[in-house]
């Protein structure tokens, strides 16, 4: 319905936003709607997802000729926070878990046989299904905030392996930590290991507390620090051959951020909530310098 309502103007078009979160966060975790904490239901659900997504991938297509569809996840790095085997084996699990259950099946791969047998929940697959999950795709999203460090967790939940934050690194106001080779790591991934033949950073961005100064201005140095690191290592990525075709920063406006509610700024733009004004950040002066430069190259190399 969407797209025959608009096909005519919209060509490029993303079926799903991070469905590892809906099914992780929200239905292992409990930390998103609906706040279930069930394996039996999680696993299911993560397959129904990515099913969602090839039937309307399929439908698009259907309804707009020459439409473009692409899906969007969020991915991590994932390093082992010793040599120890055990922390080596929980890093490939947490891998699995945040990474390849999802890329692996819509690259025709079929969902990770290790990982079936870490969660050990049946999958509602019917025949057909494989195929229409692994519907080909335009292009791939890919969300990035930060690395992980995994350690064993043999009595956590599933996959049983856990985040440790490394000392001395920086971070920003929710804990994650700051690293942007992250990124270019995760893209270069995308493109060798999954073939990627299009690529686009949908969402990039850091949270701080930010606040308005006495100048009525939104100084926020470590947002715009954490911007020009990222965007120069999309540009590595390129370097070494990843097909990047775009950025998206996330966000534009600061915004209410699931569980983390209103405290948490990612806008380049601030809103004072209880008056609705808009601000622009430093960060969001000095994207609009880079996209402007941006523009300028590319003009003189045409």
């Amino acid at each position: 319905m969407v797209a025959g309502r608009l096909g005519d103007r919209v060509t490029n078009w993303v079926t799903l936003n991070e469905p590892r979160c809906a099914a992780w966060i929200g239905h292992l975790e409990g930390r998103h709607a609906p706040g279930l904490a069930d394996i039996d239901v999680a696993v299911p659900v993560s397959f129904n997802l990515l099913l969602g997504h090839g039937l309307a991938a399929q439908a698009v297509r259907a309804a707009v000729p020459g439409a473009r569809v692409g899906l969007v996840n969020v991915h991590h790095t994932c390093e082992p926070a010793s040599d120890r085997p055990e922390d080596i084996e929980a890093t490939a699990r947490f891998d699995g878990h945040v990474n390849r259950w999802w890329l692996d099946p819509i690259h025709g791969r079929g969902f990770p046989a290790d990982m079936q047998r870490v969660y050990g929940v049946d999958l509602p697959e019917q025949p057909g299904d494989l195929a229409t999950i692994a519907t080909p795709l335009d292009f791939l999203g890919a969300n990035y905030y930060s690395p992980t460090v995994i350690a064993d967790d043999p009595g956590g939940p599933v996959p049983y392996a856990r985040e440790v934050p490394p000392d001395g690194v920086p971070r920003n106001m929710l804990g994650w930590e700051i690293r942007a080779a992250g990124l270019e790591q995760v893209l270069v991934r995308l493109a060798r290991e999954y073939g990627a033949r299009e690529l686009y950073v949908t969402e990039n961005g850091s949270a701080w507390a930010d606040s308005l100064t006495s100048d009525g201005q939104v100084h926020d140095g470590g947002r715009l620090r954490y911007l020009e690191e990222h965007l120069a290592a999309c540009g590595r990525a390129v370097q070494r051959g990843v097909p990047l075709a775009g950025y998206f920063a996330w966000s534009l406006l600061d915004n209410f951020e699931w569980d983390y509610g209103y405290d948490a700024r990612f806008g380049l733009v601030y809103v004072d909530y209880p008056t609705q004004q808009r601000v622009m950040k430093d960060s969001g002066r000095r994207y609009a310098d880079i996209i402007a430069a941006h523009g300028r190259r590319a003009e003189l190399a045409t």
